[in-house]
């Protein structure tokens, strides 16, 4: 709940409790089988009693609860959406090169791979991308990092994984290294060639 409610607009600071009161309730210390008390907020409280009423709040809260039972039938841990460390990579002029996006926890599918330019060489064009991801078992996930009529440089990219929910992982910082060639410079991330790819989740 916590990943689904804190990933929608103007509640990433919502405070969520990181770990359940197991010992607080009898409904659970003493229940014979598993449960659960499921606690959105209190209309005791003004900043929870305006939350209750917005229907993005309340829409994150039940795909939390619903994400939560489900993972739980499925045997699996409450793991944070987080992509893992992308190496930089240096490419020639005119060249290419497919990197792996690896990433931990259980994203809502279709996902995406998404790439921002967060540092463009000067009189150089850096195009942003995304990449889609239609189920865990399409593969690759990978973005294509392209170096086309580049000088001498290196270029700096955010990458994220974004589901259908809207949760977002961290962004990854990466960096190519475009080597000098003729021309001008154009570096952007691709639609990937199709080749296969690690994936993680």
């Amino acid at each position: 709940m916590r990943e689904l409610i804190q990933s929608s607009e103007g509640y990433g600071e919502f405070p969520v409790v990181e770990e359940p009161f197991q010992e607080d309730k009898g409904e659970n210390r003493l229940s014979r089988m598993p449960s659960v008390i499921v606690e959105m907020g209190f209309h005791t409280n003004p900043e929870d009693a305006a939350a209750l009423q917005d229907p993005a709040f309340r829409t994150a809260s039940m795909k939390g609860v619903e994400k939560g039972y489900r993972l739980f039938r499925q045997g699996k841990g409450c793991v944070p959406l987080k992509a893992q460390p992308i190496d930089g990579i240096h490419l020639s002029a005119g060249g290419s090169q497919q990197v792996d996006v690896v990433f931990e926890g259980y994203p809502q599918y279709p996902i995406e791979l998404v790439t921002t330019n967060v540092g463009c060489p000067p009189n150089w064009t850096c195009t942003d991308g995304r990449v889609r991801i239609e189920s865990p078992d399409a593969k690759p996930s990978q973005v294509t990092l392209r170096c086309e009529n580049a000088g001498s440089a290196p270029i700096f990219w955010n990458t994220q994984v974004v589901d259908d929910d809207g949760v977002k992982s961290p962004p990854v910082r990466h960096w190519v290294q475009c080597v000098r060639g003729p021309g001008g410079a154009v570096a952007s991330p691709g639609v990937p060639a199709g080749v296969d790819a690690a994936t993680a989740g």
